[in-house]
């Protein structure tokens, strides 16, 4: 599971193609020798690598730093970043990953497109961003911070394994519900409310991959295992999970 990295993508743009290029690395690496020697595909970082190579000065920067963008002209710079490095992760993967895996690495990919979708072509959303920059430059750090606790969670679960997929599938989503509510919980503490509240439906857009979309029905069950867990502090998406183990047992038939 690699959402996490991907989710950080609003933050920084580079991060979301060294992420992508993890994922296409594991994934030629599960292929039998002779297959990947008849691809040629060489690794994705490799890849990344060429895709990139001949950016000019401004927009290289954009792919290297954490830099929260502040102006229309630094939205349309990491856009074009954004646009060029998913036009050769598409080429990459059509020819190179076979169907199942290639629907895998579309899956994990699909909430950050579709947020860069409306990032980049949506002005509304663009004005409704820049509004609220300030609250994005505050919770940079613990955005963060919530995405690799998710991601960490996320790892671990997978590799897990003594529990059914039941028992994964609902504590993937109260993970992903509390990855969401970290970002919020930051931005309630360090901004005003309106702010805290696009923070939140940021994340909830980066986090809308297909592995999740029969999760919001269990939000009022993920609801429930956050207050059990809850403990005096804005971003603890941790400990919000392990208050969603407990509740699994006590209401399992």
């Amino acid at each position: 599971m690699w959402h996490g990295k991907v989710f950080v993508s609003v933050l920084c743009c580079g991060m979301v193609f060294v992420a992508m290029a993890d994922l296409g690395n594991e994934t030629l690496q599960q292929q039998p020798p002779v297959l990947a020697h008849v691809n040629k595909c060489g690794s994705t970082q490799k890849m990344v690598d060429e895709c990139f190579k001949d950016l000019p000065p401004h927009l290289m920067e954009f792919l290297q730093n954490t830099k929260i963008v502040i102006s229309k002209q630094e939205i349309i710079a990491k856009c074009k970043v954004f646009n060029r490095g998913m036009k050769c992760f598409d080429a990459y993967s059509a020819r190179c990953l076979q169907n199942r895996k290639l629907n895998l690495f579309k899956n994990n990919v699909d909430g950050a497109r579709k947020f860069f979708k409306k990032f980049c072509a949506d002005e509304d959303f663009q004005r409704d961003y820049l509004r609220h920059k300030d609250c994005f430059t505050h919770i940079q750090v613990d955005w963060i911070s919530c995405t690799t606790d998710f991601e960490n969670i996320l790892t671990d679960d997978l590799h897990d394994g003594t529990r059914n997929v039941s028992d994964k599938f609902m504590e993937f989503c109260c993970a992903r519900y509390a990855y969401e509510n970290c970002i919020y919980n930051s931005a309630r503490y360090k901004c005003y409310k309106h702010s805290a509240e696009f923070a939140r439906e940021t994340a909830k857009m980066l986090s809308d991959e297909k592995h999740f979309s029969n999760c919001r029905h269990l939000e009022d069950i993920c609801a429930h295992s956050v207050r059990i867990a809850w403990i005096r502090s804005s971003i603890l998406p941790l400990a919000m999970v392990l208050g969603l183990r407990y509740l699994r047992h006590t209401i399992r038939p």
